[in-house]
């Protein structure tokens, strides 16, 4: 009879030891879910963020400066 009662022993450890197992892979996948979210949020918050970045930027003035006669070095073989 011990051997059967053995045999029935380890069954049962067996299905405990699936039964949580399956609880371990069902937590697994909702926290996968939760991660992929996180990840989500953070992405639109670090695009809102750039945005808000490249508005606060000052502006370049809309016409380039041109150099000033007076300063401007002559080309090569040019008099002055």
């Amino acid at each position: 009879m011990t051997v059967i009662s053995d045999a029935i022993g380890a069954i049962k450890d067996a299905l405990k030891l699936s039964d949580e197992v399956k609880r371990a892979g069902a937590t697994l996948g909702e926290l996968s879910r939760e991660v992929r979210e996180h990840d989500r949020r953070i992405t639109r918050l670090e695009a809102q963020w750039e945005t808000a970045i490249a508005f606060t930027r000052p502006t370049t003035p809309s016409k380039p400066q041109r150099p000033r006669l007076d300063k401007a070095k002559p080309v090569k073989g040019e008099r002055k």
